[in-house]
């Protein structure tokens, strides 16, 4: 009896329009010669990876070659579109490319910074038909970014920070931020050695990479912070998600000038990408401590519960803890995360929560324990009063 095959992989089966996984596997070598996607000469997984996914301890690596290639797939078509087309400008925010399903959006999300930006895989130098103001904000070059701001009328001014550029549509306060990701390219793994050289070329000059001032004068002048590219992020999400060393700079400052947390996206919330980014970047943490001072909210009881489920695995305790009490449970449901059992037995010590059994009491003190002593001093202040 053949055994099922895992629903990540019948998705990118469906992604590459492919029947079966041999199929699939003979086009992901032609696409692996053709673009030269990693090292070495073949695609870095067996066709028996594939078909036995469920048992695979290299899904993560898998998925993100799929995504990769399934981008290399689409982008020789592409390009040469953009070379004999070059998008124009726009002046509003894009309508939102609806994706199928989370792996059509998650290959999606890599394609489109893949292709279509200076420094990208396919495109090391840009194809230009990105604007001069654009390259000087990607690269962080202030001198030249305030020069050709200066020269603008003030009816000029409010049309170039409403511009939309190149094939994703981004607006100006995209640039800045996504040049600031491009510094980093050693920890682009989909990269090679090759790939990694070209881009540094382009950084070899006179760049300033001041990035961040850049980004400041932008949102002072009144750029939106919420305007959104092609698959609905913004650079709230970007800034998030993406950036490696300068989060810290970054995040806060678009929240203070007005970038919604809650700003709807396709599939996962910008708290659940903040959450998963910046679970092995201790540095960040205190990022999320931020984003729930201005209300993030997961974007479905579902969501939320995934959420929980990684602060509790990997994150110290405290953040755990503020999560529970930022998005807490349902009423009557059992407070331990892994549990969904309606139940009224509530928490001797603090009448506040409830637990289905015994046992998921035990399992769940480590977490409820701080809260626990929280209710209480504050039942007691109460009665003293």
């Amino acid at each position: 009896m053949a055994t099922a095959l895992h629903p990540h992989i019948v998705e990118y089966l469906k992604l590459f329009n492919y029947s079966s996984c041999e199929e699939l596997y003979s086009k992901l070598e032609q696409i692996h010669t053709e673009h030269k996607q990693v090292e070495g000469e073949h695609v870095p997984f067996s066709l028996q990876d594939i078909k036995r996914f469920n048992t695979s301890d290299r899904k993560s690596k898998i998925l993100n070659h799929m995504k990769i290639y399934w981008s290399a797939n689409k982008a020789a078509k592409l390009i040469k579109d953009l070379r004999e087309n070059p998008p124009k400008k726009s002046f509003e925010n894009p309508v939102v490319h609806q994706c199928s399903s989370d792996t059509e959006y998650k290959a999606m999300r890599t394609f489109i910074t893949d292709v279509d930006l200076p420094g990208s895989k396919y495109n090391f130098v840009g194809h230009g038909y990105y604007s001069d103001l654009f390259f000087h904000m990607f690269f962080g070059n202030y001198s030249d970014f305030i020069e050709h701001i200066k020269k603008l009328s003030e009816q000029d001014l409010k049309k170039t920070l409403n511009t939309r550029e190149g094939y994703p549509q981004f607006s100006p306060l995209f640039a800045p931020i996504i040049g600031r990701r491009m510094i980093h390219i050693e920890r682009m793994g989909w990269l090679t050695e090759q790939n990694k050289r070209d881009i540094r070329i382009m950084y070899n000059g006179n760049n300033e990479n001041k990035q961040v001032k850049i980004l400041e004068k932008l949102l002072k002048l009144g750029a939106d912070p919420n305007a959104h590219d092609i698959l609905g992020r913004t650079p709230l999400l970007y800034a998030a998600y993406f950036i490696y060393d300068d989060a810290d700079k970054i995040v806060p400052l678009l929240l203070r000038y007005g970038a919604d947390p809650n700003h709807i996206i396709q599939y996962k919330s910008i708290l659940y990408n903040s959450v998963a980014a910046y679970a092995s970047r201790p540095n960040f943490w205190n990022l999320i401590d931020l984003l729930l001072t201005y209300n993030a909210k997961p974007r479905d009881y579902e969501e939320e519960m995934e959420i929980k489920w990684v602060m509790e695995t990997e994150y110290p305790l405290e953040y755990a803890v503020k999560m529970r009490e930022a998005c807490p449970k349902k009423k009557n449901v059992c407070e331990c995360t892994l549990c969904e059992v309606s139940t009224m037995k509530k928490c001797g010590a603090c009448n506040f929560v409830v637990y289905c059994t015994p046992a998921c009491q035990k399992l769940d003190w480590k977490f409820h324990k701080p809260t626990c002593k929280k209710k209480r001093e504050e039942k007691a202040l109460e009665n003293s009063a």
